[in-house]
């Protein structure tokens, strides 16, 4: 574990007793088949189906003689992410997505400065040319959802002296086109 005084990184430093554990889970589902295209001739028709990822961290200190039982700063607690994602027979696919962090969670150590929860909502909308490349356009944070994409864990944000610099903006509004290849 990497701890940081008073802002300055002072490398991996082990602390005696902490608890690492969590749970990811993931679904996809389809929801429906041959929507408005029917399968025919050994060709599916098209589906609209349901993507969707939990994962919980709960990283704490267990007895720490400084953090107690605190969490260990920097690490989203409830993570969520879904897509809904409509696929024609022609390779034409079209979906929405969000990106959910529930609950807010600690920057630092000391439990004293947290990141709120924030929701992004995003679509995508695309082409399959063939079974290796896909066309495709990509909106992401559609609501223009002011978030950080991640922080620098330090141990107490009432012993840094100045401005506290450890938010890493996320993207605001983004676009973003082009060719991908499963090769």
């Amino acid at each position: 574990m990497s701890i940081m005084l008073k802002g300055f990184d002072r490398g991996a430093v082990n602390i005696s007793h902490s608890y690492h554990q969590g749970i990811e889970a993931a679904s996809e589902v389809d929801l429906w088949n041959s929507i408005l295209f029917k399968a025919r001739d050994g060709q599916s028709g098209d589906q609209l189906s349901l993507e969707q990822s939990y994962t919980l961290n709960d990283f704490h200190f267990d007895r720490d003689p400084v953090y107690h039982n605190n969490r260990i700063g920097g690490i989203p607690i409830h993570v969520y992410q879904a897509e809904l994602l409509y696929q024609g027979p022609h390779g034409f696919f079209a979906g929405v997505n969000l990106k959910w962090n529930i609950t807010s969670y600690p920057v630092d150590h000391a439990n004293t400065l947290f990141v709120d929860p924030y929701a992004l909502l995003g679509f995508r909308v695309g082409f399959d040319v063939s079974k290796q490349i896909s066309v495709f356009f990509d909106a992401r944070n559609l609501t223009g959802t002011r978030y950080p994409s991640s922080v620098d864990p330090i141990p107490d944000a009432r012993t840094v002296d100045g401005p506290i610099e450890v938010f890493h903006p996320g993207d605001g509004r983004s676009f973003y086109g082009g060719l991908s290849d499963t090769f």
